[in-house]
């Protein structure tokens, strides 16, 4: 009796694992075909770490889908931590473009999952130190890279904006937390030639950008367009919503810094519309406009609403729309489709007193971005320290507190 429990056991163990096996290899083959897994390297550690081993709270199943999936909420019922999609932890694994034997960074441990990729792709030879403030979120990861068989990876608590000396300098640096800047310990911590990759927002706009550290500047390799959950603790640096009309869900999401009180009701006002001959296929990649336009105006925020049409006009994104306030106006970026449903016009609505020449305005730098920066073109974000002089040269100019960003296309 008791063979045979055991023999119909080590059947049931085998399946399961020949299960996850086959749903890892599913995740990968997609995430490969879709274009997220670029470099051999990252599809070999994300075909090698067993995720589901991560995220025991959900199904073998679900963790090999391209989802995310929460892992802890606050009092309030808000996730402080979650394992990433796995679409975006590609991506950024090959923005950071590890090699063997490196030395590696990690802001922010969550499940632990990233750091098993990140000591697969270093080998034996090279080290991962993951870093995170909370000490639950600690604890989590520390166990499930140790039942994984990832032992050599260490964990340690602490503050991500003072990274962790103890290792530095360090050949690669990879931030999975949201972050309004790049503070100093980052800088001195990456070698020279090293690789910095961190979700970075730029005016609640959220994009993981490559960095490479050369001369004491931080030269942009890449950019994609993301969404993290925000940094705590020192570097932790709020938002603000403004309902945009009343008994709508109609939102606007500024930087703490915007004077963002203009924005309250106004779309409850009549409107002016400024349409660009600005034509954009249905499904195209609005990240870099959105980035453009985020550079281009203090003002800048993101516009959400739980559907695409307000009125007549359809929004360009329906959850981080491109929006801007200025005093009492505000304008933000709308579409509509062409006669043959093939593509749609860019266009701005107005709201306000001087509506019309904020409109205008924000019309303009869609046309410059139109003029300057589609097909191969690309931006390019030099990141200098705060305390570098005046020659910040660049088409925009955004101040941080420990950081400069120059933005040109290129």
């Amino acid at each position: 009796m008791s063979e045979h429990a055991g023999t119909s056991g080590d059947r049931v163990r085998r399946d399961a694992r020949w299960d996850a096996h086959r749903r890892r290899a599913g995740m990968v083959q997609d995430l490969r075909e879709r274009g997220a897994i670029g470099a051999a390297a990252v599809e070999r550690a994300m075909s090698t770490v067993p995720r589901h081993r991560f995220i025991p709270e959900v199904t073998v199943r679900t963790a090999y889908q391209d989802v995310v999936v929460v892992t802890k909420r606050d009092s309030a019922g808000e996730a402080v931590s979650s394992a990433s999609q796995p679409a975006v932890v590609a991506q950024m694994l090959g923005q950071l473009d590890v090699r063997p034997g490196q030395r590696v960074l990690e802001i922010g441990a969550g499940t632990g999952y990233n750091a098993a990729l990140l000591a697969e792709l270093v080998g034996p030879e090279g080290s991962v130190t993951t870093v995170d403030l909370d000490a639950d979120t600690v604890n989590r990861a520390r166990e499930s890279l140790d039942a994984a068989g990832y032992r050599r990876v260490r964990v340690v608590q602490g503050d991500g904006e003072r990274g962790f000396a103890d290792g530095a300098p360090y050949d690669r640096i990879i931030v999975t937390v949201g972050t309004w800047d790049l503070p100093p310990a980052w800088w001195d911590q990456l070698a020279e030639g090293g690789i910095l990759v961190v979700p970075l927002e730029i005016r609640s706009s959220e994009h993981s950008i490559a960095f490479e550290y050369v001369g004491g500047v931080l030269r942009s390799r890449s950019i994609i367009c993301c969404g993290f959950m925000p940094m705590r603790g020192i570097g932790a640096h709020g938002t603000q919503t403004v309902e945009l009309s009343a008994g709508r869900i109609l939102t606007f999401h500024a930087d703490k810094e915007v004077d963002a009180a203009g924005a309250q009701g106004v779309l409850d006002e009549r409107g002016t519309s400024v349409w660009t001959e600005v034509a954009v296929r249905l499904g195209e990649d609005m990240a870099q406009l959105a980035l453009w336009l985020a550079c281009a105006f203090p003002g800048c925020g993101r516009m959400s609403a739980p559907f695409g049409d307000h009125g007549q006009f359809r929004l360009l994104l329906r959850w981080a729309n491109p929006a801007v306030v200025d005093g009492r106006d505000f304008a933000y970026v709308a579409c509509r489709r062409s006669g043959d449903g093939s593509d749609a016009e860019v266009g701005v609505r107005g709201h306000g007193p001087n509506a019309s020449a904020l409109a205008r305005k924000l019309a303009e730098q869609v046309r410059a971005w139109d003029r300057l920066c589609r097909e191969d073109v690309r931006l390019r974000i030099d990141a200098y320290r705060s305390e570098v002089g005046p020659t910040v040269d660049g088409r925009f100019v955004v101040p941080k507190l420990h950081s400069r960003l120059a933005i040109q296309a290129v």
